[in-house]
């Protein structure tokens, strides 16, 4: 299969080398796929433009295409917030490397797509499950490290829905998660999607297609996924590390 790596990245200078590092190690776990590599950074304020300049020659070769957009579009920086204007942001963060992948290849050309934010830890043997599932959407589950955040309980809890009319987590705690739990949304820092719906113009968007009121980016492309029929959404258990 043909995936389609997307990580977008704004004042992450310092997580960059450990995202490298483990990117590369997915790739050799996982030889028998091709792997594209596609990411927008933008307006970082921190080394983050510099870090990925000198990284480039470290990626390169394992992956068929490394494409890095650097650019200063003037957006407003937020924290892990709740808020109309960032989800805007970050849907058109994570568009642009959709929309680079179709200028430079075609998103026909793809099996999955795979977003991996910037700044997690995690085991590349334990997340290649993802890459092989059948499922339309597949996720870990993401937690903070230990005396950060509600113990027992998953960072991303405001994309993690259980059912599509609720407004954040109300599943299971960590340690009474089942090895693969069925979710009308998740992401959790690493989430792999059919690419097909992406191939035929499905998008990131800040708009809640249930509500037509803004939400969260990334709950909002698992609806969207649903509304087309894929609707095979499932968070399975393999941490994922959000740092801090």
């Amino acid at each position: 299969m043909r995936f389609l790596i997307s990580t977008i990245i704004r004042n992450r200078g310092i997580h960059i080398p450990t995202w490298c590092e483990q990117l590369i190690s997915l790739t050799k776990h996982n030889k028998q796929h091709q792997f594209d590599l596609y990411v927008f950074e933008n307006d970082s304020t921190d080394n983050t433009k510099q870090v990925l300049n000198l990284i480039q020659k470290k990626l390169k070769p394992y992956f068929g295409i490394l494409s890095i957009e650097i650019e200063d579009c003037g957006w407003p920086y937020f924290g892990s917030i709740k808020a109309e204007e960032r989800v805007r942001y970050l849907a058109k963060a994570r568009n642009r490397t959709l929309e680079k992948a179709n200028e430079l290849v075609g998103l026909e050309e793809y099996d999955k797509v795979i977003c991996i934010e910037p700044d997690i830890s995690y085991s590349p043997k334990e997340v290649s499950l993802l890459l092989d599932t059948p499922h339309h959407i597949a996720s870990g589950y993401s937690v903070l490290p230990p005396g950060h955040g509600v113990p027992d309980w998953i960072y991303d809890s405001w994309a993690t829905r259980i059912n599509p009319e609720d407004s954040e987590y109300f599943g299971p705690k960590i340690s009474d998660l089942p090895i693969a739990l069925k979710t009308a949304s998740t992401f959790n820092c690493f989430c792999v999607y059919d690419a097909k719906p992406f191939m035929i113009g499905l998008r990131f968007s800040d708009i809640n297609p249930l509500t037509n009121q803004w939400d969260c980016d990334t709950t909002n492309i698992c609806f969207a996924f649903t509304a087309l029929g894929c609707d095979d959404i499932v968070m399975y258990r393999i941490p994922i590390l959000h740092k801090v």
